[in-house]
């Protein structure tokens, strides 16, 4: 144990020691928008159809080489079974970090906390004795790997994979995210 210890720090130290620390925070933001296809990974893809999804990014320069990450995004879920609604409204915001891996440049990894509120859309059914009927807001964690393909001027193109999991009560809730994303450099 001690050895993978002082290995995994002698390695962190070696990143660390050969990153630029000229960059200014705030020095530079794009701002994307996405779309892609919403697959849910545990029990509630028994009760609910996987979606597809929109969101608007915010990237900003943070501490030397990192990036920040603010995200803002809606799906509509659709229920299947036996559910006395149509659907559900998902709003997920999320905020993290990246960081760009130096061995396959332009590649970044990433990582933060994700907030998803959700409504059930009662257009033709009941949702008095659901928990959904008054909203309902739940916390997690996020995992995401960006992979530009095509840079232009001040325009990148690329695709992004995520993993999700919502704290939810009494199993966590997990998706996974696959979407194509069209960014553009503010300053």
């Amino acid at each position: 144990m001690k050895k993978i210890l002082i290995t995994v720090m002698f390695a962190l130290a070696t990143l660390w020691a050969g990153e630029d620390s000229t960059s200014v925070e705030f020095d530079h933001a794009t701002l994307a928008i996405e779309g892609g296809a919403l697959h849910l990974l545990d029990d509630a893809n028994r009760n609910l159809d996987d979606s597809y999804y929109g969101l608007l990014e915010l990237d900003y320069t943070y501490f030397r080489k990192w990036i920040g990450v603010v995200q803002f995004g809606y799906s509509y879920l659709t229920t299947k079974g036996d559910v006395d609604y149509v659907g559900i409204h998902q709003f997920s915001g999320r905020v993290g970090l990246d960081y760009p891996l130096p061995f396959v440049k332009p590649v970044a990894l990433g990582a933060g906390f994700s907030c998803v509120w959700m409504r059930a859309d009662d257009e033709n059914g009941d949702v008095a004795n659901s928990s959904l009927a008054d909203n309902e807001s739940e916390f997690g964690f996020y995992a995401r790997l960006n992979l530009p393909i095509v840079t232009w001027d001040a325009w990148r193109a690329g695709a992004k994979i995520y993993f999700e999991t919502i704290w939810t009560a009494p199993e966590n809730s997990e998706t996974a995210w696959f979407g194509f994303y069209l960014q553009r450099n503010l300053w």
